[in-house]
């Protein structure tokens, strides 16, 4: 299960070369069927899906105190589960959530219709690796998100 997490020099040494790689990034904190569904259809796009999760700092720079909801660790023993998930990595920062991108190289770079941060909206990733790799949007895949239940409080709190 947690073999799925590995750091950015352990995949590097992997080869996937005759694979259609797949990337997409996140916060995946409380989870909701949005998440599994976003991931299944982006893992439909390729042959392997690597996942990039935030981390628990740039998730507050973010989003603000009291977030995440759930750890580092605990989302990504969540995502581990999933079976379209091949491979997990932390994105430390906003420069580490494009040089991981850069060093990966996926054919398809997934990004959400449903993200907040100009960072990584669809626009600035088109605009940023656009011309390297192909740029998929997906629309929201549920009407439930992390933040509008963190925001109507229907999360119990810590």
């Amino acid at each position: 299960m947690f073999q799925k997490f590995v750091s950015l020099g352990e995949f590097s040494k992997l080869s996937h070369k005759d694979k259609t790689v797949v990337m997409t990034t996140g916060v995946f904190d409380v989870p909701h069927v949005g998440h599994p569904r976003y991931l299944y259809t982006a893992r439909m796009l390729g042959d392997l899906l690597v996942v990039g999760v935030h981390s628990d700092e740039l998730v507050r720079q973010r989003k603000g105190e009291g977030r995440p909801i759930y750890p580092l660790e605990e989302r990504v023993e969540l995502l581990s589960y999933y079976g379209c998930v091949d491979f997990i990595l932390e994105l430390k920062d906003q420069e580490d959530v494009y040089g991981t991108i850069r060093t990966v190289r996926p054919k398809i770079l997934v990004v959400s219709t449903t993200t907040e941060d100009e960072a990584n909206s669809p626009a600035t990733m088109s605009s940023m690796f656009g011309d390297s790799m192909a740029v998929a949007v997906l629309g929201p895949q549920s009407f439930r998100h992390t933040t509008d239940l963190v925001e109507k409080q229907e999360v119990i709190e810590k």
